[in-house]
């Protein structure tokens, strides 16, 4: 499958079976379900075992697992597993392990928590591309990682033609604007309050957790402004942005798999260090997407 790397892509939670004597396993059929329902609003493609799909929480062998139910349940969309190793070694293993699935893509952060150079950051990402051997979105989120990636080491890992985008997130517009209109990136906007400015910007898509809900709706934000017509996307942007806000008012996937919870998609369990939504958050979410839908855009 050749993947284009645009659109409004999926970064899926991992539903977990509600049932406390046999822990937090992974609900297969609830991530089918929910994989399913998204297939059919537009999306691009899905980003499975990354920030949303609590990954770091998951055993290699679960986000295998993952990959084999979400390549059985929506066949003809594109698949990317995240990858966040502090270890470049390990990081590579895990490449050479992931790709061996067939997968589409990879999503790679900068090796979190240990600060290395930019030079270290650079080979790391190399390292991880050629172990892979296939098409790698570099994941640049300096606010966990606690690296920022510097436009000029991005540029020159876009010389390789194995990284094919960005997934960008917590840097300015001027940083966007260079991304994408100096480099051959694709570059997928990460911080779901920027999408609609991000894509004014002209950036190629965005990777939305919040577009988990009311999918269509971002969407059709991005087609109203491929086709050019600002106002009735910044209509949709508007509407959206107070559900947004409050998606992430706690840490990210809790809100979300609560409020997906409330709409008939898994549980809303989360792994520790998670806890889950507080309940006056989730039923301002779930009176939020009423409205939303019943006011239309």
């Amino acid at each position: 499958m050749q993947t284009d790397f645009q659109g409004t892509w999926i970064p899926i939670v991992t539903p977990f079976h509600d049932d406390p004597r046999n822990g937090s396993t992974i609900d297969h059929a609830a991530l089918a379900a929910l994989a399913r329902h998204l297939a059919g609003q537009g999306i691009a493609g899905f980003i499975a075992g990354a920030t949303t799909g609590e990954g770091a929480l998951l055993t290699p062998g679960e986000i295998d697992a993952i990959h084999a139910t979400l390549r059985t349940a929506v066949p003809s969309l594109p698949i990317v597993l995240g990858v966040s190793q502090s270890a470049t070694a390990a990081a590579v293993a895990d490449a050479r392990r992931l790709a061996a699935l067939g997968i589409d893509g990879l999503l790679v952060t900068a090796p979190p928590y240990l600060r290395p150079s930019q030079d270290g950051i650079r080979r790391h990402l190399e390292a991880v591309a050629l172990a892979a051997d296939c098409p790698v979105l570099i994941y640049d989120i300096p606010y966990r990682t606690g690296a920022q990636i510097a436009f000029e080491t991005l540029a020159r890992l876009a010389t390789d033609p194995r990284i094919v985008g960005i997934k960008a997130c917590g840097c300015s517009d001027d940083h966007l604007l260079r991304l994408i209109h100096e480099t051959p990136l694709r570059v997928l906007a990460g911080d779901d309050h920027q999408n609609f400015v991000a894509l004014c910007l002209g950036a190629h898509g965005t990777i939305a957790a919040s577009a988990h809900v009311l999918t269509d709706w971002h969407v059709r934000m991005r087609d109203h402004l491929l086709r050019g017509d600002v106002v009735a996307a910044r209509h949709i942007a508007v509407a959206l942005q107070p559900l947004v806000r409050h998606l992430f008012a706690e840490p990210n996937p809790a809100p979300l798999k609560a409020l997906l919870a409330t709409l008939g998609f898994g549980s809303a369990s989360v792994r520790p260090p998670f806890e889950p939504a507080s309940p006056a958050l989730v039923a301002t979410l779930r009176r939020q997407v009423e409205q939303l839908r019943a006011q239309g855009v």
